[in-house]
């Protein structure tokens, strides 16, 4: 009875551990469209803006160009405003991107405004890859910044991501964990009595 008690209990901890674990970061924002070859990391000053839905962002992908270069190591930073608006760093995440493919990096759930306007700024080491998007204004919450001194470019949108962290699931107070607890034992003791 003392076993089937302790396994009991060693499995409510288990439920509350797993009820209060961090989730996996899910697609926030995003503009999958990849028409054009919209800009090279050698023109510098690369940007997207975007509103966020979720309270949080907890990474970013861009979707790099076929035939542009093979590999590079590459920068996504969040920025509150512009570099050379006066911004603050929020987060920043690098890899080894390679063309025709998505580049992902996730760093820890920086708190935001839901929809205030923040920027992903891109950068590379070598220079040698492009970034795909769409110059039909696909995305109408944000736009393409590129060149020196950031320009405008209103209805560009690069291929890109954003990524939060939903909201992890609800945890029962401790009081109604107790009270399960409680009432688990005593219909484990009247099974007891009745068997014997």
């Amino acid at each position: 009875m003392k076993k089937l008690i302790s396994n009991i209990l060693a499995g409510f901890f288990l439920v509350f551990v797993s009820a209060s674990a961090y989730a996996v970061p899910v697609i926030d924002q995003n503009q999958p469209n990849t028409p054009n070859y919209m800009a090279n990391f050698l023109q510098t000053n690369l940007a997207q803006s975007f509103k966020q839905a979720a309270n949080n962002v907890a990474g970013a992908g861009i979707f790099m160009t076929s035939g542009v270069g093979s590999s590079d190591t590459v920068t996504i930073a969040l920025w509150d405003v512009l570099p050379n608006a006066g911004g603050s760093l929020l987060a920043s995440g690098s890899g080894i991107a390679t063309q025709n493919s998505w580049f992902d990096v996730f760093w820890t759930p920086v708190n935001v405004i839901p929809d205030s306007t923040l920027f992903l700024v891109f950068t590379s080491a070598n220079n040698n890859m492009g970034i795909s998007g769409d110059n039909n204004n696909p995305y109408s919450r944000g736009q393409v910044y590129a060149n020196a001194g950031f320009g405008t470019y209103p209805i560009y949108d690069y291929t890109f991501r954003t990524y939060a962290e939903p909201a992890p699931a609800s945890v029962p107070e401790p009081s109604s964990i107790a009270l399960l607890m409680f009432g688990g034992l005593m219909g484990l003791f009247i099974a007891k009595r009745k068997v014997v």
